[in-house]
């Protein structure tokens, strides 16, 4: 037990904190990098995500990872760095009470087992005002409104090499 307790604990590769709170990612893919030893330790999650056919694999924009945000926490406003994407939440343990995604000003409560879509280059903030931790699985997928011929062209110009 103690030993799967360390695995566990070192797959998840970034945590953050600010005065407002703390939450942990666990990267499948990171910046289009797939991270092979969290895939392995989630092979059907990593499976699911490589067969969406709009997942932005290898690209640099291109991220699936398992999100944590701790209870009483909060992510401050950001933006992503692009509109070619958006970014796909699905709710895995969503505490009951206060806990939501607010985007370009209209805010939305996550639900197990359901997604929300949503374009990141908008302003964004989340609150988890709850006594427990919120997991969501983040995979970012490209924009609907792009061809499959801007899709090929992006994919060329923002590509990273394994």
């Amino acid at each position: 037990k103690q030993w799967y307790q360390r695995r566990v604990r070192a797959l998840w590769s970034v945590s953050d904190s600010n005065a407002t709170g703390k939450w942990q990612k666990l990267f499948l893919y990171n910046q289009g990098k797939k991270v092979e030893s969290n895939c392995q330790a989630m092979p059907l999650t990593t499976a699911l995500i490589e067969g969406l056919d709009t997942f932005m694999s290898s690209v640099i924009f291109g991220n699936a990872f398992v999100s944590i945000l701790n209870q009483q926490s909060e992510i401050p406003s950001h933006c992503g760095p692009t509109n070619l994407r958006v970014r796909c939440h699905l709710g895995l343990q969503v505490p009951e009470g206060e806990c939501s995604i607010t985007v370009n000003g209209v805010s939305e409560r996550w639900a197990n087992r359901e997604c929300i879509m949503f374009d990141d280059s908008f302003l964004h903030c989340v609150s988890n005002q709850t006594d427990s931790q919120r997991i969501v699985l983040i995979v970012d997928l490209w924009h609907p409104n792009l061809t499959l011929t801007e899709i090929k062209i992006f994919s060329e110009l923002f590509a990273v090499k394994q």
